[in-house]
């Protein structure tokens, strides 16, 4: 039975292929066929052709990308540059504000010393005067 409906399938596909509409026939004659008169070499040429066009057409777009790349990067390294300057000046000041602030907690420190020192040296000198 499957042998049976394999070859109604065959022959089914070989009566259609039969049929001949060819578009390559001219209205009105179906004797005449209208050739295809393009060598192979012809079409060799026009791939060639093509894909040459196509291969330049490829390079100029990856030309330009890379040139858009190069400007962006160009452009971000500018601006990283411009921040890391701004955050040295940045640290720059607060270092300088923290040495100001050690400055005069280390004056007020020398201060106080010094005014213990001169009350220690007032308080021996009375001691010694009172013996």
């Amino acid at each position: 039975m499957k042998k049976l409906s394999l070859l109604a399938i065959v022959a089914a596909a070989f009566s259609f292929s039969a049929c001949n509409n060819s578009s390559n026939t001219t209205e009105g004659s179906s004797d005449t066929i209208i050739a295809d008169t393009t060598t192979l070499g012809e079409h060799i040429d026009n791939g060639i052709d093509t894909m040459r066009a196509t291969g330049e057409a490829a390079e100029s777009d990856v030309n330009a990308a890379a040139k858009e790349v190069k400007a962006d990067a160009k452009t971000t390294g500018e601006n990283i540059k411009g921040d890391l300057n701004a955050a040295k000046e940045d640290v720059g000041d607060a270092a300088k504000a923290a040495g100001r602030d050690i400055k005069n907690a280390a004056d007020k420190v020398a201060d106080k010393t010094k005014e213990g020192y001169n009350d220690v040296k007032k308080s021996l000198k009375k001691d010694s005067t009172r013996n």
